[in-house]
């Protein structure tokens, strides 16, 4: 008897005390957590509208511009902002923009542009060697002599391909003129450019630039096509570089040449390592190649071992292991997004890979060490002091949301995704022009620098990237932007340079305030920039949702989401 007083004393006892600290908010059940957490997240999530209307701005500009000056719309014209003036160079970059526009708007005007271009370039400035014209629309003129490359306009085409397989041939014929002209056929390795008839030029492939868009032209095109020339070629030319790697380091440089096999710069970069990892993500995320695999894991360890110097990535190492320049350089970002998705295809082996990138972006961006005025400067010393001035948007601004959104998933901190609202909204309101966005200016100043004074004409992709800011996942929900392969990645894959990315896995219609997406997988929350009006789950009514939050089923579903206009 007493031992029963005992225990109902007891409960009683614990009853009280459980009361006492949840009325005095000393401790929280989990689903007020939730509730709090997604209360805080709310206010730092970027509008959709926000998005497409500054994309929109960028897209509008370029064709007020082009209109203004050649009455029609085609390719852009180079423009300097600072100067005021046209150069006689143009470039299709209203392809690129209207695919993402397209994309993040479901608007098929956009899409229609972008085919316009496409059709240009098929009908109008496809040469008979299949390599694509270079355009001066002042003088109106052609020299088979200047330099010429393929492989970008192949990545816009084999984009807008698969989106419009209409151009599987187009993206075909191109890619075609990439493999017989632009690739030294005894080495592998791709020639930076070639004339129009295909005779090399810049007979050196950088891996950090041109060479990383070649080889992802060719795994697009394969993407399109199903042409395993591409594939097997991509194969080829990563084996013929990796085999150039220093064999005591296994780090690569970033520039060779493509006939000799002579190295010429040994350093690689930060971002240029980020590169060539996402370059073998790819090919590895199509094929399951265990070789590649196994370069990953080396390139990997090679790249944490000699680029982390106890605080951030070194900017320059060269292939021997010697760093080379140990600024803070505004490309972090590259290479830590790299590693969070290394990290993805083995946790346990690449977990001490995640954990640096994580302290180099909380150390570079979180911390504010390279960030001046809200903006991220092209580098800074390793104290934070002045090094090189320009806020670039194809620097931090291109990527750096990806590893926001992946960090406030891992950790619930608010702070990556209000940082990184706060810094989109300085680089849109610094960068803002008549006719869009200039690509740089002074950080510390705010002034126009040479560096950046062109208008920035592929602005609409790299500010329509940050639609995965537009709504937030919880910790335990994995929502699936891209799928390649048997590969399902939570987030839109951008590989080379100056690339906003793609994803093919989430449907959004503008004018029905709708995003479908084909995969949302785990119990959890997903929060909204705006009021949720109604929401399908695998196709059928769900009403668990509440203003801008929508609750989460286990298991991997399909979901609708409409928001309120």
């Amino acid at each position: 008897m007493k031992s029963i007083l005992f225990f109902v004393f007891a409960f009683l006892l614990v009853g009280i005390l459980t009361i006492y600290l949840v009325e005095n908010n000393i401790i929280k059940f989990q689903s007020e957590l939730d509730f709090e957490e997604t209360q805080n997240i709310e206010q730092y999530i970027l509008d959709w509208d926000t998005i497409v209307n500054d994309s929109k701005y960028a897209h509008d500009g370029s064709l007020r511009l082009q209109n203004k000056v050649f009455g029609d719309i085609g390719y852009t014209a180079e423009y300097n902002v600072s100067a005021g003036g046209l150069s006689d160079y143009s470039e299709p970059t209203l392809l690129e923009s209207g695919v993402w526009l397209y994309q993040i708007t479901g608007n098929e005007q956009f899409l229609a542009n972008s085919r316009t271009i496409a059709n240009l370039i098929e009908e109008s400035y496809l040469y008979n060697s299949g390599i694509v014209m270079n355009v001066h629309p002042i003088t109106n003129t052609v020299n088979i002599n200047e330099e010429h490359t393929n492989q970008v306009i192949l990545c816009d085409i084999a984009k807008l391909a698969l989106v419009d397989s209409n151009y599987t041939q187009l993206t075909k014929t191109l890619a075609d003129a990439v493999i017989e002209h632009e690739i030294n056929h005894e080495t592998d390795l791709f020639y930076s450019y070639v004339t129009l008839e295909g005779e090399p030029l810049d007979r050196s492939m950088y891996m950090s630039y041109g060479g990383s868009v070649g080889l992802e032209s060719l795994l697009l095109a394969y993407e399109v096509t199903s042409d395993k020339t591409y594939l097997e070629q991509t194969k080829r030319t990563i084996l013929a570089y990796w085999d150039l790697r220093d064999k005591e380091t296994n780090l690569i440089p970033s520039w060779v040449n493509a006939d000799t096999n002579s190295v010429k710069e040994p350093f690689m970069q930060q971002y240029g390592a980020g590169i060539f990892l996402k370059v073998l993500l790819h090919y590895y995320y199509l094929t399951e190649d265990k070789d590649v695999y196994k370069i990953i894991e080396d390139y990997t360890d090679s790249v944490v071992d000699y680029f982390w110097d106890g605080k951030t990535w070194n900017y320059r190492v060269d292939y021997d292991g010697i760093v080379r320049s140990s600024v803070i350089e505004a490309n972090y970002g590259k290479l830590d997004d790299a590693l969070f998705l290394v990290y993805d295809l083995n946790p346990t082996r690449f977990q001490k890979a995640y954990n640096l990138a994580k302290l180099d972006y909380d150390f570079s961006f979180q911390d504010k060490t390279s960030v001046v005025n809200g903006l991220v400067t092209h580098s800074v010393k390793d104290d934070g002091s002045r090094e090189s001035v320009e806020s670039m948007m194809t620097y931090a601004f291109i990527i750096n949301q990806n590893p926001a959104v992946r960090l406030y998933q891992d950790t619930m901190q608010p702070e990556y995704i209000e940082d990184m609202k706060a810094f989109y909204e300085k680089v849109i309101f610094h960068h803002k022009r008549e006719y869009g966005y200039i690509w740089g200016i002074d950080a510390y100043t705010l002034e126009d620098t040479p560096l950046g004074s062109n208008l920035n004409q592929r602005a609409a992709g790299m500010i329509g990237n940050k639609i995965n800011l537009s709504f937030i996942p919880s910790d335990n929900v994995k929502i699936v932007w891209t799928k390649i392969g048997n590969f399902e990645i939570t987030e839109p894959f951008v590989v080379y340079f100056n690339e906003p990315g793609r994803f093919n896995a989430i449907s959004f219609d503008y004018k029905e305030k709708s995003i479908f997406f084909e995969t949302i997988e785990n119990h959890g929350t997903v929060t909204f920039s705006g009021v949720i009006k109604n929401v399908l789950v695998d196709d059928q009514n769900y009403s668990n949702f509440n203003g801008k939050v929508l609750n989460t089923l286990e298991g991997k579903h399909s979901y609708k989401v409409t928001l309120v206009d």
